[in-house]
């Protein structure tokens, strides 16, 4: 599974559609990464560089932490997300402020779906630098893609990793994306977005204690509404 520590966010997400949060991307998630060249065209961006899936923490609002319950306040707050553009850049280390949106927020239905079932296809397949790159590749080319089907090898973005040696997990992200009509959209996609840093891209199925929280948090936004009507 891509997302194991995000009970707060996914939390929060649902419970609080825009939510501000402090993000603080601290490397790629594999420790490593290995690079990618992303050729575009008519209207399409290009990249050329490392590629693959980060690892952060996020910090809630006050606001929003005296709205949850005292356990979810203490939840873990590390998590996995993935470059959900090529045209801003952040740096490791930084904090810096984030919208968290859903996804079909700010991407269109169909992409969303497409993302979702990328997802599904993959699961455990991203077990090393080259397979993480090639997972990132295959979600550039969803998001940037403007012909109506995908692959690394025809349209408007193409991609293929700079090491040869790696053409083989491009190959196989290639066959998702020419058979996503094949995986269900089980993945909820979220975003973090800033209009100074590049955005990020967060994708889950809900777990137990990730309703639990959500269902605190609903709990607590019932007391506070009951008790100004007492008041």
């Amino acid at each position: 599974m891509f997302l194991k520590y995000l009970p707060l966010v996914g939390a929060l997400g649902i419970a609080f559609p825009a939510a501000a949060i402090t993000v603080n991307m601290t490397n790629f998630r594999l420790g490593t990464a290995s690079s990618v060249t992303m050729s575009g065209n008519s209207g399409s961006p290009s990249y050329n560089g490392a590629a693959g899936e980060f690892k952060g923490t996020t910090t809630p609002t006050t606001t929003q932490l005296s709205l949850l319950s005292r356990s979810a306040a203490a939840a873990p707050t590390s998590f996995v997300a993935w470059c959900a553009e090529l045209t801003q850049s952040f740096s490791f280390g930084t904090p810096y402020e984030y919208l968290q949106v859903p996804g079909d927020s700010y991407f269109s239905p169909d992409k969303v779906s497409d993302l979702s079932r990328l997802f599904t296809a993959a699961q455990g397949f991203v077990v090393d630098p080259a397979s993480s790159a090639a997972m990132q590749a295959g979600i550039w080319e969803i998001i940037y893609e403007q012909d109506p089907s995908y692959s690394f090898d025809t349209g408007t973005l193409r991609g293929a990793p700079n090491n040869p040696g790696e053409q083989s997990d491009f190959d196989t992200v290639d066959g998702f994306l020419m058979n996503l009509a094949s995986y269900q959209p089980d993945y909820q996609i979220q975003v973090l977005t800033s209009g100074e840093h590049q955005d990020f891209l967060v994708a889950t199925i809900p777990e137990p204690e990730t309703w639990a929280l959500l269902i605190a948090g609903f709990g607590a936004l019932g007391f506070l509404k009951r008790r100004r009507k007492a008041d």
